[in-house]
């Protein structure tokens, strides 16, 4: 579960990389720049409620 976990921050960081360079280069790269920043947010959310689910021990 932590290696998804790792996957899903890993692809978090990408998509706000992504975001960025588009906004700085004033391009639309399949998506809005804000989309991207959407999507890391939420990859972010995601990663965290899997880790809160998790059995303590």
């Amino acid at each position: 579960m932590r290696s998804v976990c790792w996957l899903l921050i890993g692809l978090a960081a990408l998509a706000f990389g992504i975001g960025t360079v588009a906004a700085f280069s004033h391009q639309v790269i399949l998506l809005e720049p804000v989309g991207f920043w959407r999507g890391a947010v939420g990859f972010l959310l995601f990663a965290i409620a899997l880790r809160l689910m998790e059995p303590r021990g």
